[in-house]
């Protein structure tokens, strides 16, 4: 299997240290630490080579993590990219009701990992997705 591109998206050093430290067994990871960041890191990959996998914090300085992931989903669009083919998306967040958030991401390529993040969650959403074995 490709060694896999990881975009994680988390304004909090220690929870950006701790995906990479998981991330980083399947592949390569690149930082965004607001909605802004990531938006720009996606759209410059389109360009060469894309993510797998993107980790989405929800609550983020500015843009938060949903409006970024609409924002990367109207590139996809615009690019002409098949629903099936958008990039896997995983939401971190530290609610306890995610049934907001899922009401407004009706999207197939979703996932949602509750904080704190713990291993097992990551690599089973991963494996959800296909990303690894």
């Amino acid at each position: 299997m490709p060694l896999m591109r990881a975009l994680i998206v988390e304004d909090t050093l220690i929870n950006q240290e701790y995906l990479k430290m998981i991330l980083s067994a399947w592949g390569e990871c690149q930082v965004a630490e607001s909605g802004e960041q990531a938006v720009d890191a996606f759209a410059g990959a389109l360009d060469s080579t894309p993510f797998d996998v993107v980790f989405m914090d929800v609550m983020l300085p500015g843009m938060d993590g949903l409006q970024a992931l609409e924002r990367i989903r109207a590139l996809e669009h615009d690019r002409g990219i098949q629903p099936e083919k958008v990039v896997k998306t995983i939401i971190t967040t530290a609610m306890d009701d995610e049934t907001p958030i899922r009401s407004n991401t009706d999207d197939h390529a979703i996932s949602f990992v509750a904080k704190p993040v713990r291993q097992e969650t990551v690599e089973a959403a991963l494996r959800q997705f296909g990303l690894i074995d």
